[in-house]
């Protein structure tokens, strides 16, 4: 590709000028279709869609960061990745108050824009990724995005232009995480080998026990590396059947050699108990979990001499 990215341009002017151009072009669309949504059950999500939308295009314009890290933290020795996390979006308003994000991006997805704010979150996640990793503040991010974005052609050039501008080292990584939004889509395998060219990962995330996650599954069958189970699933009851035993038999069957990461982990004795009984999950992230990586080790290994004490103290 011989045209400069959205990235090289911004790191020559004062902004990135292809993410605001993306931004103002959407905000012009979809006041559009909140006008001709006007009185009907639809106008509040959209309106809400569009104030989140704008408080977005003020941080990026302040260079601030539009998302927060939650970390996948290792529970086992072979776990590839040194610091990965997921970027999940923390949208402010101009007096600093957090923005629900999960409504307005649904706001979009809902009405037809989909691959548009996709895409605009996918480059805005890159640009804080290339300052985190400058800084030495993370190495490896996860991004979410709907399976539909790579089936729509600006989507997939934007963000494949943008990721060969990164040019990361060999300890960096992007991982893309496929969320549940979207049922079964006929994914062109030729798209996704583009992105695996780069270097980039891909993560089925939220995977349970239904039939869109066996198709998810497959459709990214030798392709997608790291499966993340749900986090209903990862604190299912036992006997239940979306339980975890149920579902990584199920993984290890359609996905065989995958690295599994188990949301919705509680502690670090949660995680302890998971490590142990399950081998082939090799990271936990969690809301209740410190998100400061040195302190999850220390806490993990605790757990661990906690329970080796216990263990000793029953067999005298």
């Amino acid at each position: 590709m011989t045209q400069r990215s959205g990235a090289e341009q911004a790191g020559c002017n004062e902004y990135d000028t292809e993410l605001l151009s993306r931004i103002e072009e959407l905000i012009r669309g979809f006041q559009a279709q909140v006008s001709d949504a006007h009185g009907t059950a639809r106008e509040g999500s959209m309106v809400y869609g569009l104030r989140v939308l704008v408080a977005l295009a003020n941080m990026v314009l302040h260079k601030q960061d539009v998302f927060g890290i939650e970390p996948w933290h290792a529970i086992a020795e072979n776990a590839p990745l040194s610091m990965p996390g997921e970027m999940l979006l923390r949208v402010k308003d101009f007096k600093g108050n957090p923005l629900a994000p999960y409504d307005a991006v649904m706001a979009f997805y809902e009405n037809g824009y989909t691959a548009q704010i996709d895409g605009i979150l996918f480059l805005a996640a890159l640009g804080q990724f290339d300052r985190m990793r400058t800084a030495g503040r993370e190495k490896q991010v996860t991004i979410n995005i709907s399976a539909r974005s790579l089936r729509n052609p600006d989507f997939v050039k934007a963000t494949l232009t943008r990721l060969e501008s990164l040019d990361l080292a060999s300890d960096e990584k992007v991982l893309v995480e496929i969320h549940e939004s979207a049922p079964h889509l006929s994914l062109s395998r030729q798209v996704l080998e583009l992105y695996k060219i780069l270097g980039v990962g891909f993560v089925i995330d939220d995977v349970g026990m239904n039939m869109n996650d066996v198709l998810r599954l497959a459709d990214f069958e030798g392709l997608a590396e790291y499966v993340k189970l749900d986090r209903q699933t990862v604190c299912a009851p036992k006997g239940k059947a979306y339980a975890l035993d149920q579902v990584m038999s199920f993984v290890e069957t359609l996905m065989p050699g995958s690295v599994c990461v188990a949301e919705g982990v509680q502690s670090a004795e949660h995680a302890l108990e998971i490590a142990q009984k399950y081998p082939s999950i090799l990271y936990a992230q969690g809301l209740y979990l410190t998100h400061d990586r040195a302190a999850f080790q220390d806490e993990f290994s605790q757990a661990r001499a906690r329970q080796a004490v216990n263990t000793r103290q029953a067999q005298a």
